[in-house]
């Protein structure tokens, strides 16, 4: 078992000595902090205490370093709280105890630390302050403990109390997606670039390829080391270093994240619930903060709702817990869930956490949306998601990040809500079946609108249709509808669309489309629609089976003649069934005449029709689908 800490506390209260005493392992490793007696940069130490590994990360105390000190604290497990027995709780003191409750650190041990140079009297001034402190929070009852580095004093039961913690960690989930941010990068003699970092969720192996973010580069894990010595692998919870392949040390900084995919997603919009510190200024709409999650951190505004009945007049006041939406300057890469702390911009100084409950709002208008819902049922949340986002569709890759969940939870939720009906695959996206029933009508209504402007025109370009709400939305959602428009019968055109009642089409038309139209995806050939008296010659049957191909209401497949909307439908459920994992990595031809019910006859050309068309890719025998 390890558990991952974090020392807090006032600057010069001996947090570097009492790690130092507790491992052995001097965490100033710097001429500079050594020489001056404080700790600058993050320091990092370890010590075996029977079954369990305690791994340290010293932080800075001084108040210029907090920014540094909340690169040390994001991912732990517990906090060694320490306060000196001679100086009792300090400024800086209740600063970093605040950030540790913000980050919702509920597991610590107290150390009252110096208490060789404190006489009893002091060491109870102390211990009183420390329990003041602590009142009301997550650690009210964790052990106050009283040390000496130099004599030893108490380290015993205070090496005890932190293993104690170990017991009660959180959980951490080894099978999630790889997630570590990085608080230290340099390059090692032989090696190459290594990064170190809390390991927030996953777990690492040597080749592993993950994500660098910002900018998405590819890199490959050459190596691991957990505590200093070569590992196999890297489990969520330890302190480890990566060496990288891909990545030179200009690529790669403190506040990079390495990422595995749908572990968080890149966001300048943030829906969070803010805790507006007690003893800090009120937080006003449009407030600039520094926005810290993790090692990162990034500038950005509070905005808060109009009319929202928990900040009076748009201003949070002391000690209030509001909604909100942060809107950032550069983005971050955040999940649902993940703690932040707020920082103000001039003077620098901790004014309020923050929960996100929407790493990707997507709406404008926040009363009445998801986007701060604390719904837990999972589906309900998924399809509020998809629904908001109208007729642009929610991305499948932000979904998981969004929900809080990682991206096999959400592949069930989706699968689930797209089998009942609830939810429809667009191309790498999902949309609301009611939000593609709403389309119908405006599309419809452009559609006339355009007949009775122009009734020479032949329908309304496609293209305008798309574009008709510019980008709320997506393209492929509106093809979709116009195909299912087209299936029912009610409108007709490929470039150009038009209702069915619109157009003046030569009976004999009518009766080859309702025959091409009856064959569905089997199809049928001419030989067969002269048989049929489709039409009264075969001269005839020529052209009318020319006009059609040329208006795009039916193609020629091989020698088959096939409706354009049971193609486009074909393409659409290929892509569909893709997203939801039910399309065979190869698709033989077998599994396609069996899923659409076709003979050898008409599944060939089918299917070098989709080769044709950049819909499949021929390998061997089989096809694969371009794209999945």
């Amino acid at each position: 078992m390890h558990l991952t800490i974090a020392t807090a506390g006032h600057v010069d209260h001996g947090k570097s000595a009492l790690v130092q005493a507790l491992t052995g392992t001097n965490p100033d490793r710097l001429a500079e902090e050594q020489a001056r007696g404080i700790s600058i940069e993050l320091g990092f130490a370890h010590a075996q205490v029977r079954d369990v590994t305690l791994s340290f990360i010293d932080v800075p105390g001084h108040e210029r370093f907090v920014r540094t000190m909340l690169a040390g604290v994001g991912g732990i497990d517990a906090v060694l709280l320490v306060v000196a027995a001679d100086e009792s709780v300090m400024p800086q003191t209740r600063e970093h105890f605040d950030i540790c409750r913000l980050l919702d650190v509920r597991t610590g041990v107290v150390a009252l630390t110096r208490s060789d140079l404190a006489d009893e009297t002091m060491q109870a001034v102390a211990e009183s302050d420390v329990q003041a402190l602590l009142t009301g929070t997550a650690l009210a009852s964790a052990p106050i403990i009283r040390v000496s580095a130099l004599t030893g004093e108490g380290l015993t039961q205070l090496q005890d109390a932190l293993v104690r913690c170990a017991t009660g960690r959180r959980a951490r989930e080894a099978d999630a997606p790889v997630r570590l941010p990085v608080d230290r990068a340099f390059t090692a003699r032989g090696f190459g670039t290594v990064v170190t970092g809390t390991l927030w969720s996953g777990t690492v192996v040597p080749d592993q390829e993950l994500h660098l973010w910002p900018g998405g580069a590819r890199v490959r894990v050459r190596g691991l080391q957990v505590h200093g010595a070569a590992a196999a692998r890297a489990e969520a919870g330890q302190r480890v270093a990566v060496n990288l392949a891909g990545v030179t040390l200009d690529d790669v900084t403190r506040g990079h994240v390495l990422l595995g995919a749908g572990a968080a997603t890149s966001s300048r919009r943030l829906a969070v619930e803010v805790d507006v510190l007690p003893d800090a200024p009120p937080q006003r709409h449009g407030t600039r903060l520094h926005v810290h999650l993790g090692t990162s951190v990034a500038l950005g505004r509070l905005l808060l709702p109009a009319g929202d009945a928990t900040a009076t007049g748009r201003v949070a006041d002391a000690g209030a817990r509001v909604r909100g939406v942060l809107r950032l300057e550069s983005p971050l890469p955040a999940r649902r869930g993940d703690r932040l702390v707020l920082r103000s911009y001039s003077p620098l100084s901790t004014v309020a956490g923050a929960r996100v409950l929407d790493p990707a709002p997507m709406i404008r208008q926040w009363s009445g949306t998801s986007a701060f819902t604390d719904v837990v049922e999972i589906d309900a949340l998924a399809l509020a998601r998809v629904r908001e986002a109208g007729a642009w569709g929610c991305p499948a890759a932000e979904l998981a990040p969004r929900l809080g969940v990682w991206p096999v939870g959400a592949e069930a939720v989706t699968r689930r809500l797209a089998a009942t009906g609830a939810i429809v695959a667009v191309g790498t996206s999902w949309v609301s079946a009611q939000v593609l029933r709403d389309l119908r009508t405006p599309l419809l209504d452009a559609i006339d609108e355009g007949h009775r402007a122009d009734p020479l025109a032949g329908g309304v370009p496609r293209a305008s249709l798309r574009a008709l709400c510019g980008r709320r939305w997506r393209a492929e959602v509106v093809d979709l509808v116009l195909s299912t428009l087209a299936a029912e019968g009610a409108v007709t055109g490929d470039e150009r669309v038009a209702r069915v009642s619109a157009v003046s089409r030569d009976p004999v038309e009518d009766t080859v489309l309702a025959a091409i139209a009856a064959s569905e995806l089997q199809g049928v050939t001419r030989q067969a629609l002269e048989s049929a008296g489709a039409a009264p010659d075969r001269k005839g049957l020529a052209a009318v089976l020319a006009r059609l191909s040329k208006d795009r209401h039916v193609e020629l497949v091989g020698d088959l003649y096939v409706g354009s909307a049971h193609l486009r439908g074909l393409v659409d459920e290929l892509r569909r069934l893709a997203v939801a994992g039910e399309v065979p990595a190869r698709i033989e031809v077998g599994w396609f005449k069996q899923r659409y019910g076709l003979t050898r006859r008409s599944a060939i050309p089918l299917l070098e029709w989709l080769d044709r068309t950049r819909v499949t890719r021929r390998e061997g025998e089989a096809r694969v689908l371009i794209g999945s």
